[in-house]
């Protein structure tokens, strides 16, 4: 396989998407405020609202950065399987690995079910834990990830809803 299909980088997509709804917002408040209630735009930037968007834009922008200065990206060769960033690199081989387990988070919001891939080795006490979601390409990330696993995996079942 080539080189470039096994790496796969982080999604900054909920990021940019979180900075667009808030401006959008920000901006739809102002308008509705200056313009309807305030009839002037002078006294609206006394409004706590318009400072607490403000702060929260800022706040996605500045994780936009950080994020994209980690550089986070996951690689994935015959026998190892390499996550990489700015400040560190975990490399795990495939014979230390104790057991790879396929779970699904399930989270209210966007995101309902997230696929988790927990990677449990021999030698360390704390498994390494991936969220495909997090990343480009999520769904060739899970299969690459499984078929690198091998016999190793372990897919836990999915729990059945009560029926009332």
């Amino acid at each position: 396989m080539n080189e470039a299909h096994n790496t796969y980088k982080y999604n900054y997509r909920f990021l940019y998407q979180s900075i667009a709804v808030y401006a959008t917002t920000l901006a739809g408040y102002i308008l509705i405020r200056g313009l309807l209630i305030e009839k002037e735009f002078t006294h609206i930037f006394r409004d706590p609202v318009i400072y607490l968007l403000c702060a929260i834009i800022i706040f996605s922008a500045l994780a936009v950065v950080y994020n994209a200065a980690m550089k986070r990206h996951i690689e994935i060769t015959k026998d190892k399987l390499h996550l990489r960033g700015a400040l560190r690199e975990i490399t795990i081989d495939r014979e230390k690995v104790r057991s790879v387990r396929i779970g699904v988070e399930r989270q209210r919001g966007f995101i309902p079910h997230t696929r988790i891939i927990t990677i449990f080795l021999k030698d360390r006490r704390r498994p390494a834990w991936i969220r495909t979601y997090n990343f480009e390409r999520s769904e060739d990330l899970y299969l690459a990830i499984k078929k690198w696993s091998g016999d190793l995996l372990t897919e836990r079942p999915r729990r059945r809803r009560r029926s009332a």
